[in-house]
């Protein structure tokens, strides 16, 4: 009898002993799981702090690139890096988009003129065409120059280091057509059609540039630089004659605004 009373005994101090035993426990997990939710703001806003700083960083870099070209041109082409491209890629984004949001009001204000074809269209629909267009085009004359390069003048040279080059020397007309947009917001057409002229040397002055480089570098037997300019010049003609309905719809306007 005294011995069931001490095993009684004794199993109810132990049930009591893991009661508390377990009561640390609990605390422990109930404090851990508010440390997990007081931490998950501050992670979300440590992962936000650091997505604002690399994108500071990028446009640092890019900026820094933009005045190193803008010093030189025609050297930084000459002095090609695998990590230009992705540079001239977004140098040929801004000429791109400061060239369809001017677009968009040319064609707004073009209704009551004689090459007027402004009609009431969607925002996005005419940017991002325009956008495509444009984008297509650039990579188009780098191609062009590309082709003209390895089957002309039979020189070695990607397509990739093409576009990186011709965009280094793009370069410099950004500044003209963030004044384009400007003045095409602006309804200023003697500006737009000045600019205008402006950016459409600077595209053939770079095709040219590229297109004498590459001649100058080719040892083997070379077709005459006029001819291979000339050929440039073509592939480009052909672009346009694919595309004139569509210049027609929303380009003329904007670069002959009478």
């Amino acid at each position: 009898m005294i011995d069931e009373q001490y095993k009684d005994k004794k199993s109810h101090d132990e049930d009591h002993e893991h009661e508390i035993d377990q009561e640390p426990a609990s605390r422990m997990s109930r404090s851990s799981r508010n440390a997990r939710k007081s931490k998950e703001p501050s992670t979300s806003s440590s992962k936000a702090k650091t997505a604002l700083q690399s994108v500071n960083a990028a446009l640092v870099r890019y900026f820094s690139f933009m005045l190193e070209v803008l010093k030189s041109p025609v050297r930084a082409a000459e002095q090609y890096d695998r990590s230009y491209f992705k540079y001239s890629v977004i140098s040929m984004t801004l000429l791109a988009v400061f060239f369809s949001l001017g677009n968009f009001y040319q064609l707004l204000s073009g209704r009551g003129r004689v090459l007027g074809f402004g009609v009431s269209v969607p925002f996005m629909e005419v940017f991002l065409v325009v956008f495509l267009y444009c984008m297509v085009f650039m990579f188009w004359m780098a191609g062009s120059i590309w082709v003209v390069s390895r089957f002309l003048l039979k020189h070695n040279m990607s397509f990739v280091e093409t576009a990186a080059k011709y965009g280094l020397l793009l370069v410099p007309f950004i500044i003209p057509a963030a004044l384009w947009m400007i003045c095409a917001i602006l309804n200023i057409t003697t500006m737009t059609v000045i600019l205008s002229i402006f950016i459409f040397l600077g595209l053939t002055f770079g095709m040219f540039f590229m297109i004498q480089s590459v001649y100058e570098k080719s040892g083997r037997m070379r077709t005459d630089l006029m001819y291979c300019v000339f050929g440039v010049l073509l592939l480009e003609l052909v672009y346009v004659g694919l595309t004139w309905k569509f210049m027609v719809g929303y380009l003329l306007s904007s670069l002959v605004p009478v």
